[in-house]
């Protein structure tokens, strides 16, 4: 029987070869993979350049007409002076428009002295915004009143009046395609030889490298069938006797055919691994050679040591030490190995450290966007809370005021966890609201298509998120919702058990662009609940894997004591605490809980701008306040604000009439007086405040009246909408 050391070394020189073998093998398939994912990724990308390219172009030239005629015009209102039809035909346009700050079609093709109105306009609607863009183009579509198909471009005048907006018809827009078509690619190089390749409907090469192939069918050219090219994958063809990748897909009318030679994708992989191959086969070489040596001068008995020694720590005691020291190899073979032992200890100890660092970082952003401060309204009662599970989650939840009676308010879970889920989970909710928050219909539906479009065309890290979004109409207490792929949430009724609200759901946020959301409506009555809740309430387990389920959720909501939001978040969290009975928490719980107290009284009447407004304004005011029991001081002071602001507009403002709006409410007792006026836009709260140290005579002008007003009011706002300034102010009686 050959030694111990002997038979070591035979099975070392079995496993250097093998090992040579396969880690050569492994080194050459890696490469392979790797090139050829590097060439698919090169493909894409010029792809999706040459794409987009092609049709950015149109755009270009179409907003570069646009803003030509909007220079020559100078401003709204000129080009109802000019031969439009002379204007299209010079311009080679099919269409013009000129639309005005209110919106109204000053000038152009049709359609004069009307509002615009319906999806061809309302994208750039946005040029009205003084924050919004300078210009835009809009994607090409069927024209609602005859179907063709029209694109469409536009831009501010210089002095920002309003927009000029041009159109191309289908018939121009395609011949421009047809012109930038020819010859597109000739100057495009893939790599060294690669090339791409434009094909028409009709299989005609229109663009190639070698334009002395324009003309002749793809596979004249190439040798490829275009009814048997794949689009949007890989794959390789033969063309012109040389193997090549090829990726093709469609642009517009035409198909592109991108092509790189196999042996230029494979060469670094060609060039270096026998190189590669030789430095392993000397490390190999030189490992076999140095352990041999070790096997040589060493017995089985220390080897048995440091064996023993290894199986503890591969079994995770760290803690433990290799002490073998029969001669010096053995020695420093053991320092290195109680060395690489401390390294493995400290990497351990700094990522659980880095861990738990990034597990604390992701909860305080998460936490950190969670809304605290919740509505104080008489008319609405509103509370949520968010309880994070052992690792970071995407739940969130949100609400906002859209105005003075409209209360949006939304729950979302991100499907992602960690940092990532939490910096996702932010800009998902920085989205939800800035686009509700624009909406100037009030639509959640619309808003989550938006919200969709965004989330899909930037979303690297491939994340969705469900999200069930409501405003509520304090005036009427109508939720108008929209749900995208989120939990059904639950109607508590007046003596009545939870109602489920089941209306069919759009797919999760971020899944499929293009996805249109509906909005549908549900009817509160003073005192009813809408309760929201994330999938860890339903899908909460207890020891055995048990669901806590939607039958224990609705059960719980029916025997609540109490349901005020606070209460009900409390009896639900309470539930599911008593159900897990200890198990680990596995996912965020996030509730939110809305009551609709009841509508406001209201009481609204109009006043023509002039000098008799001051009175009657301040005579209605205080018959309204007489009537709800108002006390002398705020009635003093509220009748002294109304004074201030009445008397401002009727003199510098030039509204053709004002209206005002009082709002009663009894808990906490108190009005808001809203002034309106469709006179000049101005923000009487930018005003910088008067310096009141100063003598009288030295002081500006202006600037007291909205100082008294923040002294005396309870609140004061400002805001521009549907043409008109309001200005609101509020005082609480007691």
């Amino acid at each position: 029987m050959l030694s111990l050391s002997a038979q070591l070394r035979i099975r070392l020189v079995v496993l250097v070869a093998v090992s040579f073998g396969v880690a050569t093998w492994t080194l050459w398939k890696g490469e392979t993979l790797r090139a050829e994912k590097d060439v698919r990724t090169l493909l894409e990308i010029n792809y999706r350049d040459v794409s987009q390219g092609f049709t950015d172009r149109a755009d270009y030239q179409l907003v570069s007409i646009a803003r030509e005629i909007a220079n020559r015009l100078g401003s709204s209102g000129r080009l109802a002076s000019e031969d439009v039809a002379a204007l299209c035909a010079d311009q080679e346009i099919a269409e013009i428009y000129d639309i005005d700050t209110r919106g109204i079609v000053a000038g152009g093709s049709r359609l004069v002295g009307e509002k615009v109105r319906g999806e061809q306009w309302s994208e750039f609607l946005r040029l009205l915004d003084p924050d919004g863009p300078e210009s835009m183009s809009q994607p090409d579509r069927p024209r609602t009143s005859d179907g063709k198909v029209f694109k469409y471009a536009a831009v501010r005048y210089p002095d920002r009046s309003g927009y000029i907006e041009v159109g191309w018809s289908e018939e121009r827009f395609l011949r421009f395609l047809r012109q930038r078509a020819y010859g597109y690619t000739r100057s495009w190089h893939i790599d060294e030889r690669g090339f791409i390749v434009f094909v028409d409907r009709d299989g005609v090469v229109t663009s190639h490298a070698d334009m002395s192939l324009a003309g002749k069918t793809l596979q004249e050219a190439t040798g490829l069938d275009p009814a048997a090219v794949p689009t949007g994958t890989l794959f390789r063809a033969t063309i012109a006797g040389e193997p090549m990748f090829c990726y093709a897909g469609p642009v517009r009318d035409y198909l592109a055919v991108l092509a790189d030679p196999v042996e230029d994708a494979f060469a670094s992989r060609d060039r270096f691994m026998p190189r590669i191959a030789a430095v392993q086969l000397v490390v190999f070489a030189a490992l076999f050679a140095f352990v041999s040596l070790m096997l040589r001068n060493h017995v089985s008995r220390a080897v048995r040591r440091i064996g023993d020694a290894l199986r503890r720590i591969a079994g995770g005691d760290l803690g433990g030490r290799v002490d073998v020291r029969s001669s010096l190899e053995f020695s420093e073979l053991s320092a290195n190995i109680n060395a690489t032992v401390d390294a493995l200890r400290t990497a351990a100890e700094e990522r659980v450290r880095r861990f738990d660092a990034e597990l604390e970082l992701g909860r305080t952003i998460q936490n950190a966007a969670l809304p605290s401060d919740f509505p104080e309204s008489e008319h609405v009662r509103l509370a949520a809370s968010m309880v994070p599970a052992r690792e970071v989650g995407g739940d969130f939840y949100d609400f906002f005021w859209l105005d003075e009676t409209h209360l949006a308010f939304l729950v979302a879970d991100v499907s992602g966890k960690g940092v990532t889920g939490a910096l996702y989970m932010m800009t998902a909710k920085t989205l939800l609201k800035d686009t509700l928050l624009a909406d100037a219909d009030r639509d959640p539906g619309a808003a989550l298509s938006r919200v969709n479009a965004e989330l899909c065309a930037n979303n690297p890290a491939e994340m969705f998120l469900t999200a069930w979004v409501g405003v509520l109409d304090l005036d009427s207490g109508r939720v108008a919702f929209a749900n995208a792929g989120h939990n059904p949430p639950l109607a508590l009724r007046n003596g009545g058990a939870p109602e489920w609200i089941r209306e069919r759901s759009g797919c999760p946020l971020a899944c499929f662009e293009g996805t249109a959301y509906r909005t549908r409506s549900l009817s509160l009555a003073p005192g009813e609940t809408v309760f929201l809740y994330t999938d860890g309430v339903t899908e909460a387990t207890d020891a055995s894997g048990a669901l806590f389920g939607e039958k224990r959720l609705a059960d719980t909501l029916a025997v609540a004591d109490t349901r005020s939001p606070v209460a009900l978040n409390l009896a639900v969290r309470a539930a599911v605490d008593t159900f897990v009975s200890g198990a680990p928490q596995a996912d965020d719980i996030t509730l939110l809980s809305l009551e609709w107290i009841g509508a406001p009284e209201r009481h609204l009447r109009t006043f023509p701008c002039n000098a008799d407004a001051v009175a009657a304004s301040a005579a209605f005011l205080e018959e309204t306040l007489d009537a709800a029991g108002c006390p002398p001081k705020p009635k003093t002071q509220l009748l002294v604000a109304l004074d201030e602001i009445v008397s401002n507009v009727v003199r510098c403002s030039g509204a053709s009439g004002l209206a005002i709006e009082v709002r009663l409410s009894r808990a906490p007792h108190g009005a808001r007086v809203s002034v309106s006026d469709d006179g000049v836009p101005f923000d009487p709260l930018r005003v910088p405040p008067p310096d009141t140290t100063l003598p009288p005579d030295e002081r500006p002008i202006g600037g007291l009246g909205i100082l008294l007003l923040r002294k005396t009011m309870d609140d004061l706002s400002y805001r521009r909408a549907h043409g008109c300034n309001i200005l609101s102010f509020r005082k609480i009686f007691a």
